[in-house]
C-alpha cells in the first residue's frame, strides 16, 4: 500500500539538458536535472539485448530523433521513456531550498551517471558510477579576453543566486534552466547561457549590446540591455546578464493568434514594435534574428524587442539579408501581417 502510495506521487519537475547520439552507431546520452542534481544516462543498441521489444523501441526512437518526427512521435516521447527508471530516484532527492540556489551549482552540478538498459522486459538504469560527483567542466562557457569584457560589470557564477519560479497553472512544466537571477546588489536579471562552441555568436551580440550602451536612445524603449556578464577567474563567459522582462513565457508567437485579442491591442503591439526597431536603426543598430519569438509580450501588455545575437530564422528573414537593416524590414512586414493589422501603420514611429 505504501509503496503503491510512493509510486502515485507525481516526481519533481525534470528537465532534459542535452540529448546527443551518433550517425555512426547506436550510441547515446541523455542528460537530465532534477532538484539540482544531473543525471547522464548512457544507451547503446547492445544494452537491450535482453528484450527484443525493448531494443526495437529504442532503435525506433533513435529514428524519431534523426527525422525530429516520425509516426506521430517526438523526441520528447522517447526523454519520457528514458526517464522512467529514474523517476523513483527523483522522488527521494531533497527539495530545494528556496532562495538558496546558486548559478554554480547548475554550471557545475552534482552528477550520477547510468546505462539506460533491459533486464529480460523490464526497462531499468544500472549505476555506471557508484558515487555523486561534482562536473569540473561546464557545458557552458567561452573564454574572452579582459580587453573584451571590461566594459561590463563581472559577476562570478557563485555571486548569482538563481531566483525560484512559480509553477505555472497551465502549459508546460517548469524547465530546471535557469533564467531569472539576483545579483550581489540586488538586481533583478535574466540569465542567458552561453554554450562552448559560441564564441562568434557572443562576440557578436557583446558588440550589439555595446552599441545600444553608447546609443542615445529612450530609456524606456522597450529592449532588453546588458547589465553585466557571467565570467569566473578562467576568463570564460558563462552567461549575458540582461533585462529581466516579466512576461510569463509569453512571446507575440503565442499571443497574435489567439482570436479573443482585441484589435486595439494588436495594433499597439505593432506601433511598438515598429517604432523600436526604427529607432534601433536610426542608431545604426541591426536587431538581426527578427521574428514573434523574439517579441516578449509583458504583463502590461508591452512589446519586448529582444535576443541582439545575429542570426536568421527561415520565413521571416531571408537568408541573403542576415544582419541588415534590409532583413528587418522584411520580417517586420511579415510581423504586423502576423499580429493581423490591417490598416497600414506608416508615420507611426517617434
Amino acid at each position: 500500500m505504501e509503496d503503491s502510495a510512493v509510486h502515485d506521487t507525481p516526481p519533481p519537475p525534470w528537465s532534459v539538458l542535452e540529448f546527443t547520439f551518433s550517425d555512426r552507431n547506436t550510441d547515446s546520452d541523455l542528460m537530465i536535472m532534477c532538484n539540482k542534481k544531473c543525471f547522464v544516462m548512457h544507451s547503446t543498441a547492445a544494452n537491450f539485448s535482453d528484450s527484443p521489444q525493448l531494443k526495437e523501441k529504442y532503435l525506433f526512437f533513435l529514428e524519431v530523433a534523426r527525422n525530429f518526427e516520425l509516426d506521430g512521435y517526438t523526441v520528447e516521447d522517447f526523454y519520457d521513456w528514458a526517464v522512467e527508471p529514474l523517476l523513483p530516484m527523483f522522488r527521494n532527492l531533497p527539495s530545494i531550498e528556496e532562495g538558496h540556489s546558486l548559478l554554480d551549482e547548475y554550471l557545475f552540478p552534482e552528477t550520477l551517471v547510468y546505462a539506460l538498459r533491459a533486464d529480460s522486459r523490464e526497462l531499468i538504469a544500472t549505476p555506471l558510477e557508484s558515487s555523486l560527483r561534482r562536473e569540473t567542466r561546464s557545458r557552458f562557457g567561452v573564454v574572452l579576453p579582459d580587453e573584451t569584457c571590461t566594459a561590463w560589470p563581472c559577476f562570478h557564477p557563485f555571486e548569482v543566486r538563481i531566483c525560484p519560479q512559480c509553477p505555472p497553472t497551465i502549459g508546460l512544466p517548469l524547465s530546471q534552466t535557469p533564467n531569472k537571477v539576483s545579483l550581489r546588489d540586488g538586481t533583478v536579471a535574466f540569465v542567458k547561457l552561453i554554450r562552448r562552441g559560441d564564441k562568434n555568436n557572443l562576440i557578436r551580440e557583446l558588440d550589439s549590446y555595446t552599441k545600444i550602451k553608447a546609443a542615445l536612445l529612450d530609456d524606456a524603449l522597450p529592449i532588453s540591455r546588458l547589465k553585466g556578464l557571467v565570467r569566473d577567474e578562467s576568463g570564460s563567459v558563462y552567461g549575458l546578464l540582461l533585462t529581466y522582462i516579466d512576461c510569463r513565457r509569453v512571446t507575440l508567437a503565442c499571443a497574435a493568434p489567439k482570436p479573443d485579442t482585441p484589435t486595439c491591442q494588436r495594433e499597439k503591439w505593432a506601433v511598438q514594435i515598429q517604432d523600436t526597431v526604427y529607432q534601433l536603426h536610426s542608431a545604426g543598430i541591426v536587431w538581426g534574428d527578427a521574428k514573434p519569438d523574439n517579441v516578449l509580450i509583458d504583463r502590461n501588455q508591452d512589446a519586448w524587442v529582444v535576443d541582439f545575437g545575429g542570426g536568421y530564422t527561415d520565413g521571416w528573414v531571408p537568408k541573403e539579408l542576415t544582419g541588415t537593416v534590409e532583413g528587418d524590414l522584411v520580417a517586420l512586414k511579415k510581423m504586423v501581417a502576423f499580429i493581423g493589422v490591417r490598416r497600414s501603420l506608416e508615420g507611426t514611429s517617434r
